[in-house]
């Protein structure tokens, strides 16, 4: 007897091939079967004639490390049906870390992952993993970041780790593997991980390939330029052999430091060097981040409590405000996204150059005040991309999704939101820059294989039934930048682990998800 028969709907298995109609059986979390089954072989019956069953969509760039636990339905994700979120990205993450650095990274983080009302009582991977297991709805994959190898070795300094401090680093990377891990995670544009050189990423990079995971990468783009910070990390890849994966892969930036085609030619030349080379992206043309990106290299030294120091004295602020005027930042293209007071929240949806008219102040003195008023958990987007880079991106065989989606903040970017029915909805039902076919391999198959979940990632007998059945004539994002926390339209039904999540586009409140290792 089966638990669940899905009828008559059209199969689109993940793998690339052309749907075909199908009924589909599940027994306890697995597909026990696909062709044509009986409706008196199972207790319940879902009708799916018109709609596609197709497996359940893997997020490869999320920021929802502790969110989820805070909200543990997490509706932003499994209503667009996410399945599974991998999650220890840009090297900023909460495992493994002793409990002072923990408070630490609460606080730095903020304005980034957010800081909720949980018990915050793990250390190491294994800890924070089993907080996860049927306690939230959807499944994580982790990934161990940059920051916490750093932080628990040499602290928040910026120096070159020594021989021995890389020894240590590799030794927490190969416990943190054995211990759920899916590999290794670093953002080289944020701090600590920019204080790194090639030679400790090296290290680091050589204990993931022994324990065959991947490599995840934020370029580091502000030192090196795109081009320049693409050929560091494809050289540590030629290096050590580890899997790497590039995160949120666009321009983003003024095109003078390379372009798009640039950018896909690195990456097909190391593939055809026998580099194993993948990406994501999300379909919009706004980035988001912490406004403390924006501070000087010296100020970030000793995390949290030394900036708010030195944001709080007159003459050293004065310098900090003079360095980020010196960047010439397009600020009325940077909006303000998360403001956590009530005195400030004014100040949300408006572009740093409107926030800071409305004080009277200049815009490097304003921001730098937010920050301090804030204890920096402020957040913002830039509109700096462009649509033409999108859709060469996404249409490389080597591309698959990730939302990089930041859920704090009053008016956060709607990629959270709406990233996966976006992907399906303008860029193949509207646009037809890829077959409906193509982009559900993009969105959760690409993604399973990259970080070796072998049992999912496909509508395939014997394999972990984590599905969606949509629309595909109604399917469709809702958010937007005005009013981004929006669910989108046309999913009809979202399982996880074999069990309905969301039952004719509702959530139904069942938490079977896990930590995949």
């Amino acid at each position: 007897m089966l638990d669940l028969i899905i009828r008559r709907g059209r199969i689109i298995d993940g793998a690339g091939n052309p749907g075909y109609p199908a009924d589909v059986g599940l027994q306890g979390e697995r597909i026990a079967s696909i062709g044509s089954i009986e409706s008196s072989q199972a207790s319940r019956v879902i009708d799916a004639t018109g709609l596609v069953v197709c497996p359940g969509f893997i997020d490869m760039h999320t920021h929802s490390d502790v969110m989820i636990l805070a909200n543990p339905r997490h509706e932003v994700k499994v209503m667009q049906g996410v399945t599974t979120d991998l999650i220890g990205l840009d090297g900023l993450s909460y495992a493994p870390l002793s409990p002072d650095n923990l408070r630490m990274m609460r606080s730095y983080l903020a304005g980034l992952n957010g800081n909720p009302n949980i018990s915050w009582a793990w250390n190491t991977v294994a800890e924070f993993l089993a907080d996860f297991n049927q306690k939230v709805a959807i499944n994580v994959a982790y990934l161990v970041p940059h920051n916490a190898l750093r932080l628990e070795t040499m602290g928040f300094v910026d120096r070159t780790a020594s021989a021995g401090e890389m020894a240590e680093m590799q030794a927490l990377m190969a416990q943190g593997m054995r211990e759920g891990a899916v590999g290794f995670s670093t953002a080289l544009d944020y701090f600590p991980c920019r204080y790194s050189n090639e030679e400790e990423l090296v290290k680091i990079c050589e204990t993931v390939a022994e324990h065959d995971g991947v490599s995840v990468w934020h370029v580091r783009k502000n030192d090196l330029g795109l081009i320049e910070s693409i050929k560091e990390v494809l050289r540590i890849a030629e290096k050590t052999g580890v899997k790497t994966h590039f995160s949120h892969f666009s321009v983003s930036y003024p095109t003078t430091q390379g372009t798009s085609t640039e950018m896909l030619a690195l990456i097909d030349e190391a593939r055809a060097k026998g580099a194993d080379i993948t990406f994501d992206s999300y379909p919009y043309i706004a980035q988001s981040t912490l406004l403390l990106s924006f501070l000087p290299r010296w100020v970030h030294e000793g995390g949290p409590e030394a900036i708010l120091e030195r944001l709080s004295q007159a003459e050293t602020k004065d310098k900090i405000s003079a360095e980020i005027k010196a960047l010439n930042v397009p600020w009325d293209k940077v909006v303000l996204t998360c403001v956590p007071s009530k005195k400030n929240s004014i100040y949300v949806g408006k572009t740093i150059h409107e926030a800071a008219g409305m004080a009277g102040k200049e815009v490097a003195e304003f921001a730098c005040d937010l920050m301090r008023e804030e204890e920096l958990a402020v957040g913002h987007l830039s509109l700096l991309g462009n649509e033409e880079d999108t859709q060469r991106i996404m249409k490389h065989p080597c591309h698959m999704a990730g939302s990089d989606g930041i859920i704090v903040g009053d008016k956060p970017n709607p990629r959270a939101w709406g990233t996966f029915p976006r992907f399906i909805a303008r860029y193949s039902r509207e646009l037809g820059v890829l077959s409906l076919e193509e982009i559900i391999r993009h969105l959760p198959s690409a993604p399973a294989q990259r970080l070796g979940l072998s049992d999912r990632g496909l509508v395939k007998e014997g394999l972990v039934a984590d599905l969606v059945i949509f629309n595909p004539e109604t399917i469709a994002d809702k958010a937007t930048f005005e009013e981004p926390k929006q669910y989108p339209v046309g999913i009809d039904y979202v399982m996880v682990n074999g069990a309905v999540v969301v039952d004719k586009g509702k959530h139904t409140g069942a938490l079977n998800g896990r930590a995949l290792p």
